[in-house]
């Protein structure tokens, strides 16, 4: 089932893969200047897609928090290195540049007869969000 917002299309009819989405954000964002540590970042219910911005320091990573982690549990947290190194995906930055990735929100239960559209497509709900390496990266979270 395709439960994402659809890609915007040139004239031609072609996907416009490179442009940001063509629809309103969901939420206004989450902002970290110089993320110090592990964050949780609750969806919205109705985000199927997210833009990560990573710029400074050394990029940060990210990692989908199923439902049955509770905030008390060591594993809702995101660790980037090491022997408990738990991430999911990593953006990276450049010297002097920011970098932005786009991420599908992936199922991680079959779904609700009835709800929003995180809730009836079985959608991640959370995630955790941290840097990278020792040198602090700022992020921004765009939810679509």
């Amino acid at each position: 089932m395709n439960y994402t917002k659809p890609l915007a299309r040139d004239n031609g009819g072609a996907a416009m893969q490179e442009y940001p989405a063509p629809v309103k954000a969901v939420t206004s964002v989450y902002y970290r200047d110089n993320l110090p540590s592990s964050s949780v970042i609750t969806l919205s219910q109705d985000t199927s897609a997210l833009e990560v911005g990573a710029f400074g320091g050394q990029g940060v990573v990210i990692r989908w928090i199923p439902t049955g982690e509770t905030p008390g549990n060591f594993f809702t947290s995101v660790i980037s290195s090491g022997l408990a190194a738990n991430f999911d995906h990593f953006v990276p930055t450049g010297v002097g540049v920011g970098t932005v990735r786009r991420f599908v929100v992936p199922k991680e239960t079959g779904g609700a007869p009835t709800g929003a559209m995180g809730s009836v497509n079985g959608l991640y709900q959370r995630i955790a969000i941290s840097n990278a390496g020792i040198t602090a990266s700022s992020v921004l979270v765009t939810q679509y």
